[in-house]
């Protein structure tokens, strides 16, 4: 496959190759999916392209989308960029001033909106915004010159085709250079202030297309789309790779609905953070450990069965009659009920965003469901290296991709180059230089290749903890060991510059409740659990037990338990479910100082 030069030839090629079939597919009120072909979404991108023009937006201008996953984001992306403009996502959850922040820092002079919210919010700031709503807007706000509805726009930019725009709106397109900016991106700021990531239309193709050429995906695939589009990972991936190879994106109703509209849509590819893994695979350990022993049995028979067979096939040997005849009892009893519950077409996952356990990786694919777990930063557009299906290797990320070189410097930091690194930073060239250097970018990452080629990530650089005792320590590869108890929901590790380390733990509330009368605890609510010392104990048993194999200065040695998950809504999380350690810390620095005051 040829890979065009810019965004919208791309688009617009794979309009005329997968005419007639759905480009995308979104839920209804009455809760069905329904379809939009390609070439309806090509009309619509036209439209709203000439709509922009008629605006006023001009070759180089910056237009925001401020908007949860659907449809009106994608047409309006491919809109801006085809009018020449710069796309400046931002995720719906901010906050006012995070949104006019990065509003006044890009320079943007249009938005598309979906809440009549930030429409308020935006017809407040100094200099006005042109807005497109996708939704209704407050009446504050509705009615005036500058908001404008969605089917408005394209009804614009209809009349502006039908009396001469489209000659202009082709001229733009061609005018267009692979190295032109298509987009800054506002970095979720989880150790800094944020900056806005420059990446050009042939960053993000390059990074598409390397993505393509190792795993096979076309028209017949169906991906359901639930990450948000603002970021990197889920617009280059889950977005323009599937638009360059003709896969249709299904749009998830909400975070909340994405179990149930697994089930409706039937995807047979999907992309997530380590969070949603770790959700599905303490569900499956939740339902194994409350059923009854026959089903219990048969399981973990099942499973046993499933792990020989996938460490036979990692090493290259063959598999005998017996073993496969075992397995299909096992994919039969078992494992087609599992993938049922995921709509019955999966065919891969795909991980990316932060490190997933290594047990995680293996305990679906025992189950024969492969998780392609890959690495990158929005600084790469994003992907750097990815697990191939069949050459999955766990507790890795994966090979380069193909164009991508990797390297580590003397500290173990991670360096890329390639086609898929940034133009810069937008108005900071002192930030772009301390990052890219000879052509390298230094990822904050720290990490290993191994014989293989396989790169294996130890930590963040910067999130290191270092002990009183000068003892090296990775939270998140700890913190993942951690989670993969089915009663523990969250945890973040503290301890730099400490003697030992502590935690902060939110219990699986579930998962608790069903042994509270064990504990002692039945009929206390959940608020209530928190505060009480068996629960603490328990839980500390539960850490202990994970950790037994690890030395002593990498055992948790003293807990709080809190009442309420990390969260977006609190500031603790960026919008991928990274915790923001800076935050947090700050937030429960005096609890988490009086661990080590009675030493």
């Amino acid at each position: 496959m040829i890979t065009p030069e810019t965004i919208p030839k791309m688009f617009f090629s794979s309009v005329g190759r997968f005419s007639g079939k759905d480009a995308l597919r979104y839920k209804k009120p009455d809760g069905q999916y329904t379809g939009i072909t390609w070439d309806e979404m090509g009309t619509a991108v036209r439209e709203a392209a000439c709509g922009l023009i008629s605006l006023g937006v001009k070759p180089g201008g910056r237009v925001a989308i401020i908007a949860y996953n659907r449809p009106e984001w994608a047409i309006a992306d491919l809109a801006i960029l085809s009018a020449g403009a710069i796309t400046v996502p931002i995720y719906h959850t901010n906050t006012p001033a995070q949104m006019a922040g990065i509003v006044q820092k890009s320079g943007t002079r249009s938005a598309f909106i979906s809440r009549a919210k930030n429409a308020e919010m935006l017809s407040g700031l100094k200099k006005q915004l042109d807005c497109v709503a996708f939704d209704a807007v407050a009446s504050s706000v509705a009615g005036k010159s500058n908001v404008l509805d969605f089917q408005g726009l394209r009804r614009l930019g209809s009349e502006g085709l039908k009396s001469g725009l489209a000659a202009e709106l082709d001229k733009r397109m061609n005018d267009i250079r692979p190295g032109d900016c298509a987009t800054i991106i506002y970095t979720s700021g989880t150790t800094a202030d944020p900056k806005g990531v420059m990446l050009s239309h042939a960053n993000i193709l390059s990074n598409a297309a390397a993505g393509a050429s190792i795993v096979s995906v076309g028209p017949d695939d169906t991906c359901l789309s639930f990450l948000p589009l603002s970021h990197v990972f889920e617009r280059t991936i889950g977005q323009f790779l599937m638009l360059m190879t003709g896969v249709t994106i299904a749009y998830a109703e909400s975070m909340r609905t994405v179990a149930d509209d697994m089930r409706i849509v039937r995807p047979t590819v999907m992309i997530a953070v380590p969070r949603f893994y770790e959700k599905l695979y303490a569900r499956v350990t939740e339902a194994v450990r409350s059923a009854p022993a026959p089903r219990k049995i048969l399981f973990n028979a099942a499973m046993k069965v499933g792990r020989k067979r996938m460490k036979m096939e990692a090493a290259g040997e063959e598999i005998g009659v017996g073993l496969q005849v075992l397995s299909q009892i096992a994919n039969r009893l078992v494992f087609t009920r599992l993938k049922e519950k995921m709509g019955g077409r999966i065919r891969f996952f795909v991980s990316g965003g932060a490190p997933l356990a290594p047990e995680i990786v293996e305990f679906f694919l025992a189950a024969g469901v492969s998780i392609l777990e890959g690495y990158g930063l929005t600084e790469s557009s994003p992907v750097i290296a990815a697990n191939r299906l069949g050459a999955v290797k766990p507790g890795t990320v994966g090979v380069p991709l193909p164009g991508v070189e990797v390297k580590t410097a003397e500290d173990g930091e991670i360096l890329v180059k390639g086609p898929n690194v940034m133009l810069g930073y937008y108005n900071d060239e002192a930030a772009t230089r301390s990052i890219i250097k000879d052509g390298w970018l230094y990822t904050g990452d720290v990490g290993e290749l191994d014989k293989d080629g396989y790169l294996r990530i130890t930590d963040r650089k910067k999130d290191i903890i270092i002990t009183s005792g000068g003892k090296n320590i990775s939270p998140q590869t700890l913190e993942n060991l951690i989670m993969l108890d089915e009663f523990i929901c969250q945890v973040m590790v503290y301890g730099d510059r400490r003697k030992y380390l502590t935690a902060l733990v939110v219990p699986e509330y579930e998962c608790l409740l069903s042994i509270a009368d064990s504990l002692g605890l039945a009929g206390i609510q959940p608020s209530e659990l928190a505060r009480q010392d068996a629960v603490k104990d328990f839980l500390m048993s539960r850490i202990a037990e994970r950790t037994a194999d690890l030395a002593g200065f990498e055992k948790i040695k003293k807990i709080i338990v809190l009442a309420e998950p990390f969260s977006e809504e609190c500031g603790d999380l960026t919008p991928t479910l990274k915790v923001k350690r800076k935050v947090v810390i700050e937030r429960f620095r005096k609890r988490l100082d009086a661990l080590y005051e009675t030493d």
